[in-house]
């Protein structure tokens, strides 16, 4: 099993360094990878292929930070903050491979046992009882569950779709990963997705957490300025849409003499009301800032 440790006097000579070195901390030492492809030419070992612990790779080495997730950045992969709805709090993210796309989960779990062997089983009965099917099956990273999930289809019949759910037992967490899209149903798409997966880096921290709490995460200054610009695009795509509506349903009312709607009549213009008059008050005024009117 792979050992971790901080860098000792004599270091054992099958021992390989980390290249990167914490600025101010010794270098943490790790054992030179095993030959072969791990789950495919030798079984999957996780504290020495990955997905890591902060403890195992301290070092940010080019990954994105989320707080609870380091994620590598690979040229074409495309990287989203899951939002939960009710609370706004950041829960996931997913990562965009063409078509394909992976969920990451990180959960708070026991520190003298895991998570997945537990909720293996619910998953796949839940996904049984709505009206899918799943069945576990040994897969690159250990057990794994492939699933169908009952979907609707352009026409609105009933379309299942593959999906595959994964499972990562670390140091006092749990890492869940769900495929979607080809790489569900495709071996090779997914063995090089979950390439770039296991190279994903857990920071739990140290504060007490009941097991199951997801981990939120944080999302990056330059993520939130892209989520911003994309949510303005699409406010002004809708206001675009609408007002093209209203055009197609009364293009009359889009001409300058729009006087043949009805109702509209070409006769003496009515007459205007009576300017309101301000009357002193000692009420306060409402204020001018238009987040607040």
């Amino acid at each position: 099993m792979a050992l971790f440790g901080r860098k000792k006097r004599n270091p054992d000579p099958d021992l390989d360094l980390l290249d990167d070195e914490l600025e101010g901390e010794e270098a943490v030492v790790r054992p030179e990878p095993a030959e072969g492809e791990p789950g495919v030419d030798r079984d999957w070992e996780r504290s020495g292929d990955g997905p890591y612990d902060i403890s195992e790779w301290p070092a940010l080495d080019g990954r994105i930070d989320l707080g609870a997730l380091r994620v590598p950045a690979v040229t074409g992969m495309q990287l989203r903050i899951d939002v939960e709805q009710d609370t706004g709090r950041l829960v996931g993210t997913t990562l965009g491979f063409g078509a394909s796309q992976v969920q990451l989960q990180v959960f708070a779990a026991p520190r003298t046992m895991g998570l997945w062997d537990e909720l293996r089983p619910d998953i796949a009965r839940g996904l049984v009882e709505a009206g899918g099917a799943a069945e576990t099956v040994q897969g690159l990273l250990g057990k794994e569950l492939r699933a169908r999930m009952p979907g609707k289809a352009p026409d609105g019949r009933v379309a299942f779709q593959p999906a595959r759910f994964l499972g990562v037992d670390g140091p006092r967490w749990f890492l869940r990963i769900v495929v979607n899209g080809p790489a569900a149903a495709d071996d090779k798409q997914l063995a090089i997705i979950l390439s770039v997966i296991r190279k994903v880096v857990v920071k739990r921290g140290e504060d007490p957490r009941p097991p199951r709490e997801v981990l939120e995460l944080v999302a990056p200054p330059d993520v939130l300025e892209a989520a911003a610009k994309q949510a303005q695009a699409r406010k002004e795509q809708a206001a675009r849409q609408a007002a093209a509506a209203v055009q197609r349903q009364a293009p009359s009312l889009s001409k300058p003499d729009a006087t043949g709607v009805a109702g509209i009549s070409t006769g003496a213009p009515a007459a205007r009301p009576p300017e309101p008059v301000a009357t002193p008050t000692d009420a306060p005024k409402p204020p001018s800032n238009p987040e607040f009117t």
